[in-house]
C-alpha cells in the first residue's frame, strides 16, 4: 500500500487494528526511507557529537524528519515526538515507558514506533539496554501493542560499525525470535538495515523488528 492511499481506508469498529499490517511492505518501507533520509541530513550537519545522550540525539532527528515529512509524507500519518502511554499501572507514580517517536493516525494507541539507543564499542551496558529497554518493550506489550511491527534505532557514537552490529545481534538472538536479526534490504542505499521476527504474548504477533543503526563516527 502506498501512503497516499491511507487517508482513504476504513476500518470496522470493534476490531484491534494493525497499522503495520495496512500500510503493508512498501509503506513501512517509506516509513524507514523518510527516517533513513532524516538521518543522512542529520550526519550531514554535522550537528551530532559523541558526548551527546540519546534523548538530544533523537531530538535532532525527528526535528530533521518533520522537514522530510511536511514535504513528502501524507497529512493522514504524522510523526510524534516521545509518544506518551498514559498513567502507570496500578497506581504506580513515575514516569510511563515512553517511545522515542512515532507515525500515527487519529487513533493514538495504532502506531509505528521508534525506539534509539545509544550504541558504543566494548559497552556492555549498552548493548544490553538496546535489547532490555528497547527490543523487549515491544515484546512485552508496552510499545506497539496494536502493531505487529515497529523499529529499534542504534546510535553509533563510538567504534567500528560492523563489531557493534554482531554485538546487538548475538543478544537478540537469544529473544523468542521466529527468525534471527538479519540484514535485510536495503533503504534508498542505506545498507545499515535489520530485521528479526519475533513470537509475543501481548498484542499482535508474530512481531517484525526493523533495526536501523545510525553512524556519527
Amino acid at each position: 500500500m502506498k501512503l497516499a492511499d491511507l487517508s482513504n481506508l476504513r476500518f470496522i469498529s470493534g476490531y484491534p487494528r494493525d497499522l503495520a499490517k495496512e500500510l503493508g511492505p512498501d509503506g513501512i518501507m517509506t516509513l524507514l526511507s523518510r527516517i533513513c533520509e532524516a538521518y543522512e541530513n542529520l550526519y550531514a550537519s554535522g550537528r551530532v557529537v559523541c558526548t551527546m545522550s540519546e534523548p538530544e540525539i533523537t531530538e535532532e532527528l525527528v526535528f530533521e524528519l518533520l522537514d522530510v515529512w511536511f514535504d513528502k509524507g501524507p497529512r493522514s500519518l504524522k510523526p510524534i515526538h516521545e509518544k506518551s502511554h498514559g498513567k502507570r499501572k496500578n497506581g504506580k507514580k513515575g514516569k510511563t515507558p515512553t517511545i522515542d517517536f512515532c507515525f500515527r493516525t487519529w487513533d493514538s494507541n495504532s502506531y509505528f514506533g521508534a525506539e534509539c539507543k545509544l550504541l558504543e564499542e566494548n559497552n556492555s551496558k549498552r548493548y544490553n539496554l538496546y535489547v532490555d529497554e528497547g527490543v523487549n518493550r515491544y515484546l512485552s506489550g508496552k510499545y506497539g501493542e496494536k502493531c505487529s511491527a515497529g523499529s529499534m534505532i542504534g546510535y553509533i557514537i563510538i567504534g567500528n560499525t560492523a563489531g557493534i552490529i554482531n554485538n546487538v545481534k548475538i543478544r537478540v538472538d537469544k529473544l523468542s525470535n521466529i527468525s534471527n536479526m538479519k540484514k535485510s534490504d536495503s533503504i534508498n542505499g542505506f545498507t545499515e538495515h535489520y530485521k528479526s521476527v519475533h513470537e509475543r504474548g501481548v498484542g499482535n504477533t508474530p512481531f517484525h523488528v526493523h533495526h536501523l543503526f545510525f553512524s556519527f563516527t
